[in-house]
């Protein structure tokens, strides 16, 4: 709620140590979810898949985004910067860069399961890195021009003010953001005739409820009901051995007199070993 305030420091109108204040307790609760997505990758087996990029390509950006804004937060650099291009660039990566990069993560991600039909990986990812190198050829010199002063909300500039050079570099970058577009209008065209998915997780990991079903799902979106013994019951449905390690090592721990007895363990046992025979049986 206080952080627009950060946009009056050099008006002396507002009460300038509070409000810095609070625009730098932002962070706490950013750098918590920061590290949040890094600690849900850590330790996992990471496929540079097509999704996986737009991800990786968001949190990047918002980190950018969000060091610029601690920047912003401290009144005396904040004067150097006001109204300048550095505040353009900032709002850019915070607003454009981390909005546009999640939404085609899960563009990507979900297209399949509300079509059925996958989009083309190769041009997915000169997507991807057209986009990623356009956004920051655009936006990250517009830093560097507001250090060197050039104010934000002007027509034009003079050629001996020395801002051509980035400027030109801006605007390739632009127009190289601009262009990124069509591969990926393509793509969704493309995707007309690609091959119907044959199952319901084309990924082959989606965790949630909605990869248990059809792709695209039916009106009703279950033909019966889904149950649920885990936080990952999709993944459980397609991968009952790994569910099974889990369920072995949750055995070991309940046996252990300060064992965790977990809510997703009660249930689980009997429908994992029934799934398990289940594949053995079609193995053999």
């Amino acid at each position: 709620v206080a952080v627009w305030a950060h946009h009056m420091f050099t008006s002396g109108a507002i009460d300038r140590p509070f409000f810095s204040f609070m625009t730098f307790l932002i962070a706490v609760p950013t750098g918590v979810k920061f590290f949040n997505w890094i600690g849900t990758m850590w330790g996992g087996s990471i496929t540079l898949d097509t999704p996986m990029l737009w991800s990786l390509g968001f949190l990047v950006t918002f980190l950018f985004g969000g060091l610029t804004g601690v920047i912003l937060a401290s009144p005396p650099l904040d004067f150097a910067v006001s109204d300048s291009y550095f505040v353009v660039a900032h709002f850019h990566y915070v607003v454009f860069g981390t909005v546009v990069f999640a939404m085609f993560a899960g563009f990507y991600f979900w297209w399949p399961k509300f079509t059925g039909r996958m989009l083309d990986e190769t041009l997915g990812k000169i997507h991807f890195w057209m986009l990623f190198t356009g956004f920051h050829m655009t936006f990250l010199v517009q830093h560097w021009l507001g250090v060197e002063g050039m104010p934000r909300r002007y027509a034009d500039y003079e050629v001996n003010d020395g801002f051509t050079t980035l400027n030109e570099v801006s605007t390739i970058g632009s127009f190289i953001l601009g262009a990124s577009m069509l591969p990926f209008f393509w793509n969704v065209w493309k995707s007309r005739n690609a091959p119907l998915v044959e199952t319901d997780d084309p990924w082959g990991w989606g965790r949630s409820l909605e990869w248990a079903t059809s792709s695209p799902p039916p009106r009703h979106n279950f033909h019966r009901l889904p149950r649920i013994r885990s936080e990952s019951p999709a993944f459980d449905l397609h991968h009952p051995e790994v569910a099974a390690l889990e369920l072995a090592e949750n055995d070991m721990l309940d046996d252990d007199e300060d064992g965790w007895d977990g809510p997703d363990v009660d249930g689980r046992s009997g429908h994992l070993r029934e799934s398990m025979r289940h594949g053995e049986e079609r193995d053999r």
